[in-house]
């Protein structure tokens, strides 16, 4: 009761000018302990040009700062998409910005059709059919609303909650389509605007359907994330296009091992190749493994990147709250579409490809014209009746800004980011080393977060210092055991397996680190070789988990434990146990005892020995897209 007395008081001074907007007063939105935020409904018109009637209720969270602290200014934080609900966001948006809400409020509201704010949906976006048929069904399903979910609604919404709220101006911070949706509003309101932060920034006119700037970028990402680390190549970008020629004359076709060791046919397209380079926006694990299960894909070793196609990444869409048909809506209405406003949709194929047929070959390097035409929204809006409906463009605003670019992101670049910049008075732009898509949330150090305070505080905002990566670059897998180098000082054949075993427990770590990137599930995980893989509560548990051909590792890697005992098997290993701890590897194989120090190893003062379950990172909070 205490707790809700003070949550009562610290909203006292914003509800009278919610209740004069006609919204629902400001309350608690939960009666979670901890949960200090405050909710309300604003009513807003669904098409405010009066062709449709109805209205859209706006859900709307408020998290003030903390308790006796008076609030400084407030902060309004816009999610991706387009189709992407806020609300949900909210503690991930309070994680990344910390430092910035100690005086200031934090607001988050589900943009029209997401979400708490009357969730759009399209039913036929599940149907079988081409792209152009089932996109023309969704727009009959939602019937004439359909218009009304256009950036510049979204604007006007932003507009009625804040004057809801009472506040006389705002800092935004938007991620991805929440970046257009942020200058759109501070052209359109440039009064109520304090500061810009653009996190992954989307251009005004909206996203290229032809990708351009992202293809161009794909050689810089990955000679950028090879720069010290890929030994096994000169040139991954280079690798990179010969697969894709490769790819051209056939898909790449074998097998990959599912969580109960079990195989399954995998294909690989150069579609299903340009989705996984993308697809590293959002997953750190999935850079560092590319480039060398490219090249061992070039080198008749498929199985790297087959397991990779298999994995499946992180999910970075299909949360309940979000929409498809939001995105499906906002992206045909918006613009951003080979052909004029009011082409009918009979002629749009024709202008489509004499678009496409007029770019030079090389824009689409090392991919081809017909895979970037597949992968993106060239051809989604042709059975769009209204696609585009002519969007305001007033001008840029003078808003102080700060852009952020992660180094390693291909889905909004550098180049979009530098070329916004350019066009923006007075804008400071922030590279971030070693980060993908959404900055903010997935750079590894607090550089981008400690930026943002300062330049809030209205100071400069610096720069983001390159180092080295906390996940560099994976080695080679070796293709039979010949290939591992043995522990000094050993039997060859048994130094191989010892060295095998250090490598078969460092790809199965890397396993459980990419599935908490993808979400933190318990999943289990198949080998590359061999076996499977599970992590629980207990530790990490290995059934004939094979990672060099003809070694497999069995036996629980109990968590915190400081020693623990494998069993080693496979039709080129010697058999045995080997019992691995801080001090390094003992056991017996083939009847002969064997010992090899860490110091042997190279393990070295500065790691323990691999049993010591690594230090594996949190997965990283839901993340605006």
């Amino acid at each position: 009761m205490r707790r809700l007395g003070v949550v009562v008081a610290v909203a006292a001074g914003l509800l009278a000018a919610a209740a004069a907007a006609g919204a629902a007063p400001l309350g608690p939105c939960s009666s979670t302990a901890g949960d200090r935020s405050l909710c309300e409904r604003v009513t807003v018109p669904l098409d405010r040009t009066g062709h449709v009637p109805g209205t859209v209720s706006l859900s709307v969270r408020v998290l003030p700062p903390a308790h006796g602290v008076p609030a400084t200014g407030t902060i309004l934080a816009l999610a991706g998409g387009p189709g992407q609900a806020a609300d949900p966001l909210l503690e991930s948006f309070v994680a990344v910005l910390t430092p910035a809400l100690r005086t200031r409020r934090l607001v988050t509201f589900d943009q029209r059709g997401t979400g708490a704010s009357g969730q759009l949906t399209c039913p036929a976006l599940a149907h079988e059919g081409t792209l152009s048929s089932v996109v023309s069904q969704c727009a009959d399903e939602l019937g004439p609303g359909r218009i009304a979910y256009t950036t510049a609604e979204s604007v006007a919404d932003i507009e009625s909650v804040r004057t809801s709220l009472g506040i006389d101006k705002l800092i935004l911070y938007g991620t991805s389509y929440g970046t257009k949706v942020a200058l759109d509003y501070a052209a359109a309101y440039p009064q109520h605007v304090e500061r810009l932060v653009l996190d992954s920034v989307v251009a005004p006119e909206g996203v290229d359907p032809f990708e351009r700037t992202t293809i161009a970028s794909i050689p810089r990402v990955l000679r950028t994330l090879c720069a010290a680390d890929c030994r096994f190549t000169r040139d991954p970008a280079a690798e990179l296009g010969t697969l894709v020629r490769r790819l051209a004359r056939a898909p790449l076709r074998g097998t990959a091992l599912d969580g109960s060791g079990r195989p399954h046919r995998v294909s690989l397209t150069r579609l299903d190749l340009l989705g996984m380079l993308l697809g590293g926006d959002f997953d750190e694990y999935l850079r560092a493994a590319l480039p060398a299960a490219v090249h061992a894909a070039l080198h008749g070793d498929p199985a790297p990147l087959l397991r990779l196609a298999a994995g499946g990444g992180v999910d970075v869409g299909g949360a309940a709250d979000d929409s498809d048909a939001v995105f499906v809506a906002t992206t045909c209405e918006d613009g951003g579409v080979p052909w004029p406003v009011g082409t009918p949709p009979a002629q749009r194929r024709a202008a489509v490809n004499a678009v496409a047929d007029a770019l030079p070959a090389a824009t689409f390097a090392p991919f081809d014209r017909a895979t970037v035409r597949a992968f993106g929204t060239v051809d989604l809006c042709r059975g769009w009746p209204e696609s585009p409906i002519a969007q305001p463009l007033p001008a840029l605003p003078s808003t102080p800004t700060l852009i952020l670019s992660g180094d390693d992101d291909l889905r909004t670049p550098r180049a979009d980011a530098v070329a916004l910049a350019a066009r923006l008075s007075g804008a400071q732009l922030l590279h971030v080393p070693e980060a993908g898509h959404g900055a903010l949330f997935s750079d590894p150090t607090d550089c981008s977060q400690q930026a943002v305070t300062v330049f809030l505080d209205g100071g400069a905002a610096g720069t983001c210092r390159p180092h080295r990566r906390l996940l560099p670059p994976l080695l080679l897998a070796p293709e039979r055991l010949g290939d591992v180098a043995p522990v000094h000082g050993m039997d060859r054949l048994a130094g191989r397996t010892v060295r095998a075993l250090v490598l078969t427990l460092g790809d199965a770590t890397d396993q459980v680190l990419a599935e908490l990137i993808s979400g933190g599930s318990q999943h289990p995980f198949g080998g590359l070789r061999s076996g499977s893989g599970a992590r629980s509560p207990k530790g990490l548990r290995l059934r004939g988990y094979g990672y060099v051909p003809g070694v497999t590792v069995t036996g629980l890697i109990a968590t915190g434990a400081k020693r623990v005992t494998l069993r080693i098997g496979g039709s080129a290993a010697p058999h045995g146990r080997l019992t691995v701890s801080r001090t390094g590897i003992a056991g017996v194989l083939d009847g002969v005892r064997v010992k090899a120090s860490a110091r042997a190893l190279g393990w070295g003062r500065a790691r323990a020995a691999a049993v010591d379950i690594p230090r594996l990172p949190v997965p990283y909070p839901r993340r605006p897209h």
